[in-house]
């Protein structure tokens, strides 16, 4: 299969490259050097050389590159049944514990309708004298401009 692709890069040199992704598509595949066909690729030194050659990428790359790799399954990290995710059991702030938390409960709703906040009669009286407040704030605040433009 990396024979057939090969082949493809070579009959295919004449295209006019137009932006970044295609010229990283169509750049010849790196062959590692015969004493080091064994070891991993190194994939971040690699972008560590490359980067500037695909800058653009190497933002993407570096995004992808830096989610961290668990061993436990997404669903029982995030299982808000019988554990609470304390900070021995997770290195992510409180805030993305929750944004996860409330993430995993608005895909397992039924209908999206369900996630419109409703304010109390209590919320909403406290809304309205806020917004009577600055009414009133912008209405003597124009009097004043009104005043002194007239002097």
């Amino acid at each position: 299969m990396l024979a057939d692709w090969e082949q493809v890069l070579e009959d295919d040199e004449s295209v006019v490259v137009s932006n970044e992704v295609d010229r990283y598509l169509l750049d010849p595949i790196e062959k590692p050097p015969a004493d080091k066909k064994k070891e991993e690729f190194q994939l971040l030194l690699w972008w560590k050389l490359n980067g500037s050659k695909y800058p653009n990428l190497a933002v993407v790359a570096k995004d992808v590159l830096a989610i961290q790799l668990s061993a436990v399954a997404s669903e029982s990290s995030f299982s808000t049944r019988k554990r609470v995710i304390d900070p021995h059991r997770s290195s992510l702030t409180p805030k993305s514990v929750e944004a996860l938390i409330c993430l995993q409960n608005w895909l397992k709703s039924d209908n999206i309708t369900n996630l419109a906040y409703v304010p109390t009669p209590e919320e909403m009286a406290w809304l309205e004298a806020i917004e009577e407040e600055q009414e009133k704030e912008d209405q003597e605040k124009k009097n004043k401009e009104q005043e002194a433009s007239e002097h």
